[in-house]
């Protein structure tokens, strides 16, 4: 599995909480490299990134197509295996499908006592995207186009309107460098995303392993059994095209904390961007007063 890591900033002050970042689909651990790491990092913070299987820095198994949830959550428990050897029990901040991985991970393997606390950025909420794709064909066909497009068919790697419209932009945003990224930036990013989607999660795998399946009135069973209580923080963007609020509240609800959802000014990639300083401050001001 590829792993980055940085060293936090010491201090004389309380030690701070490692951090592990989840990225979600099409990307990898490079994601949270450009920004959050180093951010994070200056606030004192050991972080690490990891790249899921089926990304170019952890490619599939004999060059399979599809990865299923089962097999992201072994790897997920297997790199704790390793880096709790040196390090404490980390605070997993998701995103996207990420976001999935975390909570199936916690809906198995809670009991271990391994994770610290869990953020959620612009999640894919318990039951998947299947009742969040359901609700865009009602509210516009062609925007539920455009998302099947973007990821079913991958044409957000081609498309680069396509790409901007799914993860970068804000309806606000305008001129040469909307949300921070010129055409250049998204070609690059396209490249990156090329790379990292030669394996997806297997979605039919998936919808039959739901973390919505083991709730009580849509809370997790872990949360509901008290088995996991440390902090959460489910972070929203308020142009976010992907994960509705719909979504984002289901989050919330199935980790307990259903009033506490934290919106800020965003599109769905909030760690890249001009933007991406609201979504590090938004877990800023939870690490510090929930840690």
């Amino acid at each position: 599995m590829q792993v980055m890591s940085r060293s936090g900033k010491k201090s004389k002050g309380k030690e701070k909480t490692p951090l592990l970042f989840i990225h979600g689909s099409f990307h990898a651990a490079w994601c949270w490299a450009e920004h959050y790491m180093p951010y994070f990092a200056d606030l004192g913070h050991d972080v690490v990134a990891i790249s899921l299987r089926g990304t170019g820095g952890t490619p599939a198994l004999d060059g399979a197509k599809k990865v299923t949830i089962d097999t992201h959550v072994t790897d997920l428990n297997a790199f704790l295996d390793d880096f709790l050897i040196d390090q404490k029990e980390p605070i997993i901040i998701a995103h996207s499908f990420g976001g999935i991985l975390a909570m199936k991970y916690l809906e198995l393997y809670c009991e271990l006592g391994r994770i610290r606390g869990l953020a959620l950025l612009s999640s894919v909420p318990p039951s998947g995207n299947g009742k969040m794709t359901l609700r865009f064909l009602t509210r516009s066909l062609k925007t539920s186009w455009k998302i099947t497009a973007g990821f079913a068919f991958k044409q957000a790697i081609t498309d680069a309107s396509l790409c901007r419209e799914l993860f970068f932009e804000s309806p606000t945003d305008f001129g040469d460098k909307r949300n921070g990224l010129s055409d250049e930036d998204i070609v690059r990013v396209q490249t990156k995303f090329r790379r990292d989607s030669a394996a997806t999660i297997d979605l039919v795998d998936l919808s039959k392993k739901l973390p919505s399946d083991n709730t009580i009135d849509g809370i997790a069973n872990f949360i509901y059994e008290k088995k996991f209580e440390h902090p959460s923080l489910v972070v929203g963007a308020y142009d976010d095209f992907i994960v509705d609020k719909e979504g984002l509240r289901e989050s919330a609800l199935y980790l307990g904390i259903e009033n506490e959802i934290v919106m800020i000014d965003s599109s769905h990639d909030v760690m890249l961007g001009l933007k991406w300083r609201n979504g590090a401050e938004a877990l800023e001001n939870w690490l510090s007063s929930s840690f």
